[in-house]
């Protein structure tokens, strides 16, 4: 799968998700680490996902580096697009799944799942 590719520094400092960019920055901060040391290169775009998915990411083999991929179903809130983002970021950190409904690597990001990064659940 093809992504289209961004070019920012992931920054620990400040996050604003508004976009993906942004996003990528309140995943870093919300993890308290940068993307792992074998994503050789970091892309991260739109697209269309099959069925409920809202996101898919991609890590090369544990003793390889290589590329990270992820990408983000079109049309999300800002907040949604930032859990889902967050979630294929701790992917990306090699965690799996979690049973905690709270948690934001829960495999369905529940509606009371609270990540101050990406801003508070309305409702």
């Amino acid at each position: 799968m093809i992504v289209a590719a961004i070019g920012a520094a992931v920054s620990l400092a400040a996050p604003a998700p508004a976009t993906l960019p942004g996003d990528l920055d309140a995943a870093a901060a919300y993890w308290h680490q940068n993307a792992p040391a074998r994503c050789s290169t970091k892309a991260v775009g739109y697209g269309r996902l099959p069925g409920p998915l809202l996101g898919q990411a991609t890590i090369p083999d544990p003793v390889e580096s290589g590329p990270c991929e992820m990408t983000i179903e079109l049309g999300l809130s800002n907040r949604l697009r930032c859990m889902t983002v967050v979630h294929e970021y701790g992917h990306w950190l090699g965690l799996e799944h979690s049973e905690n409904r709270r948690s934001p690597m829960f495999p369905v990001i529940d509606r009371g799942a609270i990540v101050s990064e990406c801003g508070r659940p309305q409702g």
